[in-house]
C-alpha cells in the first residue's frame, strides 16, 4: 500500500499536526479562515469550517500526536 502524503510547507497561519491513529494521518488547521482538514491514511480528507482556536485545541487533545524528539524537547 503506497501512501501519497503531501509534504507541503505550512504558512504562518497554517498548522499541520501529524496524528498517530489507525485512520487519521494528520490534521491541518488554517487560523485565518478557521478551516480544519482531517487527512486520512488512505488519502481521503474531510474539511470543516468555522472551527475556532480553543475548539481546535480540544480536538487535538483527544488525539495522540506523533512522537517527535522536537516536541518532547519543547515540552520539557
Amino acid at each position: 500500500m503506497s501512501s501519497k502524503r503531501s509534504r507541503r510547507k505550512s504558512q504562518p497561519h497554517e498548522f499541520i499536526f501529524p496524528i498517530h491513529t489507525r485512520t487519521i494521518a494528520q490534521i491541518r488547521y488554517d487560523s485565518l479562515s478557521r478551516v480544519m482538514t482531517v487527512v486520512y491514511h488512505d488519502g481521503r480528507s474531510t474539511t470543516t469550517t468555522g472551527i475556532q482556536g480553543p475548539a481546535m485545541l480540544r480536538i487535538l487533545a483527544q488525539r495522540p500526536l506523533e512522537r517527535s524528539p522536537f516536541l518532547l524537547q519543547t515540552v520539557i
